[in-house]
């Protein structure tokens, strides 16, 4: 009779469990973004944020919570109630890299947040000033050599920074790093022909490259992009292994109920499919993220965290 009584219970707690995640979700949903409205992050949570709503039948709002390099908002969501309320769009600087750069912060992404999926990546593009007679990374490896060249960025442990001096380590050679507020100020220093050269996003830098402004010498992936069919990537340029592909996912609070991850997960695939959103996709400059279930996706991140720490580590940059 016990064992009847127990199995009922445990029957209806996993019917009522279900119940009410099926029911999710029951109010409007908020997903933070750690960056001001209008820039890349920012359009990809809205855009994916509008297929979500109509796809389960609720408002998810975007709620843009910027300032410290993505850290505050970051911040903010780790601690929110882990209902399913409050999700989280971010990328691979407040996730993968801010912990090394910061002393202290007020989460901890691998301990803190559950990754429900990616949606997006977006390799960086070295790129130098066209009248700057350099043609490839080895030529620019060779003057840099011979030379006193310099790069700009967009601050001092951004992405771009990072990703240069990864790039000046493994040719062996070295540049000066002049940091700038960001990409909008780093660009024009190139194309004015102060600043020899620099690394840069992909969306932000591809209309400069378009123009014939800034000189494109590899986008630092595997392969190329379909964005630059004809430049090479760093493993065809002859600097394999090199990789700061960045990366925009949607995550939730740890501890945010299982089933709630996987409904989300599947949405955001399902989304990922969409005609409608490739072409927003594409107008971005973006690469869709391919199908992984939040388990794989979460493997991955923590192989990025390890891959950004050794980055940081050689860079040699003081922790704030």
């Amino acid at each position: 009779m016990k064992k009847y009584a127990y199995g009922c219970a445990v029957g209806l707690s996993i019917a009522a469990m279900s119940c009410a995640q099926a029911r999710y979700p029951e109010k409007p949903v908020s997903i933070i973004v750690p960056f001001p409205a209008g820039q890349t992050g920012d359009l990809i949570a809205r855009t994916v944020g509008e297929k979500l709503s109509k796809a389960l039948n609720q408002p998810f709002i975007v709620e843009n919570r910027g300032g410290a390099g993505g850290t505050i908002g970051t911040g903010f969501a780790a601690r929110a109630k882990q209902d399913g309320y409050t999700l989280l769009l971010t990328s691979t600087g407040p996730f993968s890299i801010a912990p090394h750069l910061y002393k202290s912060l007020s989460y901890d992404p691998l301990k803190d947040l559950q990754p429900i999926a990616e949606i997006a990546t977006s390799p960086q593009v070295l790129a130098v000033n066209p009248d700057i007679g350099i043609n490839s990374l080895k030529e620019l490896v060779a003057k840099a050599k011979q030379e006193d060249l310099n790069f700009a960025s967009a601050g001092t442990g951004s992405t771009q920074h990072l990703t240069m001096e990864y790039f000046l380590s493994t040719a062996g050679a070295t540049m000066t790093h002049v940091p700038f507020k960001g990409s909008s100020e780093a660009q024009p220093q190139v194309i004015s022909g102060l600043i020899s050269g620099l690394s840069d996003t992909l969306p932000a830098i591809l209309p400069q490259i378009k123009a014939g402004r800034l000189k494109a010498l590899a986008v630092v992936d595997s392969g190329r992009s379909a964005f630059l069919p004809d430049t090479p990537s760093t493993d065809q340029a002859g600097y394999p292994g090199l990789n700061t592909v960045a990366f925009f996912a949607l995550m939730a609070p740890k501890g945010t109920p299982p089933d709630v991850i996987e409904l989300l997960n599947i949405q955001v695939n399902k989304t990922l499919k969409d005609p409608a959103t490739l072409e927003q996709f594409n107008k971005l400059a973006l690469t869709p993220a391919k199908n992984q279930t939040a388990a794989q996706f979460t493997a991955y991140l923590e192989g990025e965290a390890k891959k950004w720490k050794a980055i940081t580590d050689t860079a040699k940059v003081e922790k704030k």
